[in-house]
């Protein structure tokens, strides 16, 4: 087996390579033949399918994550003094206080290893709580999953229980699973963390 080189790269244009089964759109593909101005060897193409999925660069939510940037600094819970952009939410509640938010979804992770994916989620809320200046105070876990009876859904569902429970527990911080629900609609797992400060 040899190695994909740069060179081999350049010399081989017409490689077939497997874009698609990376999650590659065609023309994301072609993107990257123009950026390169050649094909990518496997390793370039392995680290653009993954720094261009949808869990790094959330390729088909950003539209709709561009409309938090609209919010006004003045809120009805009270003046934003972080949002868009940085690693939590924060806003004023009066009298010294502000309170810290963060949302993230980990559902592709999960779905691939349920226990880490789960507990990197959650290890990556409180460290961009803690990175505010902030002390987190909870972890708050609403859980969607397929009908129950799914092969995907038995396999995911204890690892990803585990993991938020593990991660946060091993912090000190409740874990509250607000909301937990499971629907015959879909076999995909969604999960989010929200982790409040005071």
């Amino acid at each position: 087996m040899s190695t994909d080189t740069v060179s081999n790269a350049t010399n081989t244009p017409d490689v077939e390579q497997p874009w698609a089964e990376l999650g590659l759109k065609p023309d994301e593909y072609q993107r990257i033949r123009d950026i390169l101005d050649r094909r990518p060897t496997s390793c370039e193409l392995a680290m653009y399918s993954v720094m261009w999925s949808e869990h790094c660069s959330y390729k088909s939510s950003k539209v709709h994550l561009r409309k938090f940037g609209e919010i006004p600094q003045e809120t009805p819970a009270g003046k934003m003094l972080a949002g868009i952009g940085e690693n939590a939410g924060v806003i004023d509640i009066g009298e010294g206080y502000a309170v810290t938010f963060k949302v993230e979804s980990h559902n592709h992770p999960s779905y691939v290893e349920p226990y880490q994916g789960a507990a990197t989620g959650v290890g990556g809320i409180v460290r961009d709580i803690l990175a505010m200046g902030a002390r987190p105070v909870a972890v708050m876990d609403p859980l969607r999953f397929g009908p129950l009876d799914a092969a995907d859904t038995k396999r995911v569902l204890p690892g990803i229980v585990s993991g938020v429970g593990g991660y946060g527990n091993s912090f000190g911080l409740p874990t509250s699973v607000e909301r937990s629900s499971s629907t015959r609609r879909t076999s995909a797992t969604r999960w989010s963390t929200r982790c409040a400060s005071a």
